[in-house]
């Protein structure tokens, strides 16, 4: 068999990725603009009707990629069966960006999705807790499904704005493939196809955005992201904690504005404006400016945090809440949660 792992073969199935991404974004934009067409309202960042449902490209581009890597021997079916997890995430997606699917099918196709990955991934590893807290198997593999479905919900309650949940990924993407390369880990190539799909993307994401992700996007990056880290910590190469740091923007915002909403009475689920990087953009009327301040926190912050949990993973916890309860309080300073 041809050997496909090299830098420069593996550089072509990336490069054939990005290009397969940006094609189909391409498409949808011509040829589906009327069945998913994002309308204003209210609470809206855009001004214009936009197509969205751009995320389909990028799972299209990434089962493309993955699968040659696993034809190749890159990777293992069992971590390509692992990785597929996420389709089913996509295809509900793409049917809630053309019709509206309520709460009750998605929440229990997406545990479903979540209790499946973790049934493949097999007994949890001790300590996962780094050693902080002991409990029985089956409450972390319930407590570790509700946090796949919740991570898939927030990165999609983060996808408001032109080109931050894209630039979420390919940071997150980017450093974890830099750690997984310097320890040889073949993962590092899942995170590279993810950074060539989600770039693909963004050629039609720059503001003014052309094409929206749509919940087929957020919902899959989320998801995918989460069974990445699940993966890494399973194999013990790398802590789930240095994943959750590398995320600490998107989850302090979203975690303070529901706590907030919801002392106050309001329905988490209602529809609203009032995140962080939602108050910023209105504030600063530039959508760029917005997810320049989100990547500058992440490398200035995150990253130095992430790095720590990976150079000692025994104190992984304890660097989570060090590096997500400031930006809480920054998140508080800033109104998130408070509406208008």
């Amino acid at each position: 068999m041809t050997d496909l792992t090299g830098p420069e073969p593996a550089g072509l199935i990336l490069l054939t990725g990005f290009l397969l991404s940006t094609g189909v974004c391409a498409l949808l934009v011509r040829f589906a603009r009327h069945r998913l067409l994002d309308v204003p309202v209210a609470r809206s960042a855009h001004s214009h009707a936009t197509p969205r449902g751009g995320g389909i490209a990028i799972a299209i581009s990434l089962f493309l990629m993955l699968s040659l890597f696993t034809l190749n021997g890159t990777l293992s079916v069992w971590q390509w069966l692992i990785l597929m997890c996420a389709s089913p995430v996509a295809l509900i997606g793409f049917l809630d960006d053309l019709h509206a699917l309520p709460v009750r099918i998605r929440l229990p196709l997406h545990l479903l999705n979540a209790a499946l990955v973790l049934l493949l991934l097999g007994p949890v590893p001790e300590p996962f807790f780094s050693g902080w807290l002991s409990m029985p198997d089956w409450l972390q593999m319930l407590i570790l499904i509700v946090a796949l479905v919740w991570l898939l919900n927030l990165y999609n309650f983060m996808d408001g704005i032109d080109t931050l949940a894209v630039a979420q990924c390919v940071f997150v993407c980017g450093a974890v493939g830099l750690m997984l390369w310097s320890l040889a880990d073949p993962l590092m190539w899942v995170c590279a196809a993810l950074v060539a799909a989600t770039l693909g993307f963004m050629v039609w994401n720059i503001p003014p955005a052309r094409l929206f992700m749509g919940d087929v996007g957020s919902t899959y990056l989320g998801f995918i992201l989460g069974v990445l880290g699940l993966m890494t910590h399973y194999s013990g190469v790398l802590s789930v904690w240095v994943w959750v740091l590398l995320m600490a923007t998107f989850i302090a915002d979203t975690t303070y504005t529901l706590l907030r909403r919801a002392l106050a009475g309001v329905s988490v689920t209602e529809g609203h404006s009032s995140h962080t990087y939602q108050r910023l953009a209105r504030r600063w009327g530039n959508h760029w400016k917005v997810t320049a301040a989100f990547t500058t926190v992440n490398l200035c912050w995150s990253l130095p945090f992430a790095w720590l949990a990976l150079t000692y993973p025994e104190y992984g916890v304890v660097l989570a809440f060090s590096g997500i309860v400031p930006l809480m309080a920054l998140a508080a300073a800033l109104g998130a949660g408070k509406q208008g």
